[in-house]
């Protein structure tokens, strides 16, 4: 089977959560002998392809684009929507006074996919719920969800203890790209004021608050890891905090929850799905929630959870789930 993977044009320049869903979902349908190839073209040639996989309607000019050729061209479709409407975030104090009517003003696009494509591919029940509420008519769907690597399986503090000698035994830790959605300024102004030591994974998205959030002392900020060494920082660390304005569930918690970390999460989006009553919750809008559980975490276990990941999400069984998916919108 021959597969085309199209999504927007610099998601490797501008890493984020569908950079990794896209690379780790592509890689693990090649080692169960997929052939899958990525494009950004929105004008390619989609004779060698079975089907074409689009990820990512968040920003749908790019993806309306690739659903134009390939309905075009008579291909089958099949959609990764990863999908969280953002009016909350979009309304919060400081945001852009026009960001929620864009938004707003492109959701007929977004319905066209929606409901011409083949098969959809969410994440999660949850953010199929939220499609059902915010579109009419949809395609027929199945859950994909997102997973975490192998590899992290077994993941020990020893490789990034050696890396970073300096940094303190007991810290924060928090990955995801430095922007305004993540939540990080709140996560480093609490753990300031609770005397703890928080340490940033991840490239920065939004210069002016980066330098606000690493204007408090306690923050260290590293850059972006990857493979065994951020396997080794997640295990090392005392809790993961992703506080965003929402998830669909939050790849680092759950790559954290695998390498066996307490998993402090947004309640904003599917990470309940995911987590159930294994993570620590908070919502983005009430301070005492993630000093709480700020609080919580360092005498929390991380065992339950850990185990209920490593069970149901590493990416080999995402791929053998997105196969089968293939396989019966092909059939």
């Amino acid at each position: 089977m021959k597969v085309l993977f199209q999504a927007r044009p610099d998601f490797m320049k501008n890493p984020a959560g569908d950079t990794v869903q896209i690379v780790s979902t592509g890689q693990a349908l090649k080692d169960l002998g997929i052939e899958v190839h990525l494009s950004a073209d929105p004008n390619i040639d989609l004779s060698p392809y079975d089907l074409v996989h689009i990820f990512n309607i968040t920003r749908i000019k790019e993806s309306y684009m690739f659903f134009l050729n390939a309905q075009k061209q008579k291909k089958t479709i099949i959609i990764s929507p990863i999908y969280w409407p953002p009016n909350a975030y979009l309304k919060r104090e400081g945001a852009s006074s026009n960001a929620l009517a864009v938004w707003k003003h492109m959701q007929p696009m977004r319905a066209r996919l929606l409901g011409e494509c083949d098969l959809l591919l969410p994440n999660s029940q949850i953010e199929m719920d939220v499609l059902q509420q915010d579109f009419l008519k949809l395609a027929s769907y199945q859950v994909a969800p997102n997973g975490f690597p192998d590899s992290f399986i077994g993941a020990t503090p020893e490789l990034f203890r050696e890396q970073f000698p300096d940094l303190p035994k007991e810290f924060v830790l928090s990955a995801a790209r430095i922007s305004p959605r993540k939540n990080q300024l709140w996560l480093a102004k609490t753990c300031h004021e609770l005397g703890l030591s928080l340490v940033l994974l991840g490239p920065v998205n939004d210069q002016n608050y980066y330098k606000m959030v690493t204007d408090f002392l306690n923050v260290t900020h590293i850059g972006t890891l990857q493979g065994a060494l951020l396997a080794s920082a997640y295990s090392a660390s005392k809790a993961h905090a992703l506080p965003s304005w929402f998830e669909t569930p939050g790849l680092s918690s759950l790559e954290a929850s695998a390498c066996g970390t307490v998993v402090i999460s947004t309640d904003q989006g599917s990470p309940n799905e995911y987590f159930q009553d294994m993570a620590l919750y908070v919502h983005p809008m009430d301070d005492a929630s993630l000093r709480t559980a700020l609080e919580q975490s360092y005498n929390a276990s991380p065992l339950p959870l850990m185990q209920h990941i490593q069970k149901h999400y590493p990416w080999s069984r995402v791929a053998e789930i997105t196969l089968e998916a293939y396989h019966k919108v092909l059939n």
